[in-house]
Order: structure tokens, then sequence, then C-alpha cells
């Protein structure tokens, strides 16, 4: 019986997560794959990695989806909760049908698990009250610090 391989796979939604300033945790979707060869394959320390054809459409597939998305994961912002969550499911949702559509195949390589991670940004209130007044306050601290 031909061994099955997992291989987990982070794509991150910005693309940026080398040059985020520390501490900054950016959104991510964690893929779990598992797969058989042709479609899977191991890199020189011997770890399941996708095949090079599989890494380069799922390469094509996250850039991809960082241009399509990229005007509304930069809008998330404001108090509507509903259109915030709204924009990170249809981003969600088409990564995942773009996936079965142009990367997977049935009894080689199959989709696992989709998870999410990082700070993802679902409400924002910056001008209420208190919120106005503690931006004031930080605008107006004293240079000497």
């Amino acid at each position: 019986m031909t061994e099955v391989l997992t291989v987990i796979r982070e794509f991150d939604v910005f693309g940026n997560a080398g040059q985020t300033p520390y501490g900054i945790d950016t959104p991510k979707i964690n893929v779990q794959f598992v797969g058989i060869s042709p479609a899977m394959a191991f890199d020189a320390n011997n770890q399941p990695k996708l095949a090079r054809t599989n890494e380069r459409k799922l390469r094509d597939i996250e850039d991809g989806l960082r241009r399509e998305f990229h005007d509304k994961m930069a809008a998330l912002d404001g108090n509507d909760l509903a259109q915030n969550l709204q924009a990170i499911q249809d981003l969600i949702t088409t990564f995942k049908s773009r996936l079965e559509q142009d990367l997977l195949s049935d009894n080689q390589l199959e989709l696992e698990s989709l998870t999410m991670n990082g700070e993802w940004l679902t409400y924002w209130q910056d001008n209420a009250p208190l919120a106005k007044t503690k931006a004031q306050q930080q605008e107006n601290l004293p240079q000497d610090f």
C-alpha cells in the first residue's frame, strides 16, 4: 500500500509576513493536504512536500487571491462587523474552491483541513467618544518621551 503523506502550508493573506514589525501576527490560512506520489514528494531533508508542479499551482492560486482580494482585505475596518466577516468568509471559500478546482486530484492529493491564525480585523470603533479622547491624548503626549 502506498504511504499517505501530510503537508501543512501557510498562506499569508497579505504576503508580507517577513517585512512586518515584530509582534504583528498577519492573517494566515493554514492548509493541510494529504496525498501520495506523484502529487507529493520529499525534500532534501526527507520531509514530505508538494510536488514541484503542485507547488507552482498553489503559489499561482495564492498570488491570484492576493490580487483579487487586496482591496477587500485592505478595507477591513470600521464597525460593520457583518461586512468584515463577509469579506473574510469570501476569501476563505474562494481559496477552498480554487484549491478544489485547480490543485486537488482524486486519490492523489486531497484537502484535509483549513484553519486560520493571526490577527484578522473584524471590528474597529475609532469614532466613539472615549476612542477619540484616547487618540487625542496620544497625539498630545510630551515630546520628551
